[in-house]
């Protein structure tokens, strides 16, 4: 199994302020869209479904993201560093969320309530989904940064995670799987 690596690129023949600009960290904006865009979803997140794709071949899965007829659909996917063509935008590709599944955009006619038991991974991607799904911006939250838990605010909602402002009052975009109501005051930690 191959794996791709994307590393930086820095011209030897520019200047040391290109190395310095190479290195900036992404702005809230490039966050917000790596997210899937700020958004708010309608019932059904966190629903076992099979995805029926138009190659005819059928994926249970999980609903992460639904707006009108369009709905965001995670698989588990044994190869990460595909990509999924976007059936509305034909030059955008929807990219993998996690290393170990991809989101479809589908239409909701593309999709039926999964009728088998569902692996124990998805039920799990499931669960995660519906956390926060019941998330709320403003919400005090936990969430992981790097190896540790951390608490902030919840600024913003996107399709896939959120913009999380942390005590020292730093924005980082947090995905889905990461992200949790805080405890309340006086509530015995695991």
């Amino acid at each position: 199994m191959t794996r791709k690596l994307s590393l930086p690129l820095i011209p030897l023949g520019r200047s040391a302020g290109f190395a310095a600009s190479a290195a900036a960290k992404p702005t809230v904006d490039a966050v917000r869209e790596r997210l899937g865009g700020r958004a708010s979803t309608e019932s059904g997140v966190g629903e076992l479904v099979l995805l029926t794709t138009a190659a005819s071949k059928a994926l249970p899965g999980v609903v992460l993201f639904r707006r009108g007829a369009t709905v965001d659909v995670w698989v588990a996917s044994p190869e990460a560093a595909s990509s999924v063509p976007d059936k509305n935008k034909p030059s955008v590709s929807v990219r993998s969320m996690t290393h170990r599944g991809l989101v479809h955009r589908a239409r909701t006619a593309d999709i039926a309530p999964l009728r088998v038991p569902a692996p124990e991974s998805l039920m799990a991607v499931a669960a995660d989904a519906r956390v926060f799904a019941a998330l709320s911006e403003g919400q005090r939250i936990r969430f992981q940064d790097g190896g540790e838990l951390a608490e902030g605010t919840l600024v913003e909602k996107c399709r896939f995670g959120g913009l999380v402002q942390r005590d020292d009052g730093g924005i980082v975009g947090v995905g889905f799987r990461r992200l949790w109501p805080a405890q309340a005051e006086g509530a015995t930690r695991n």
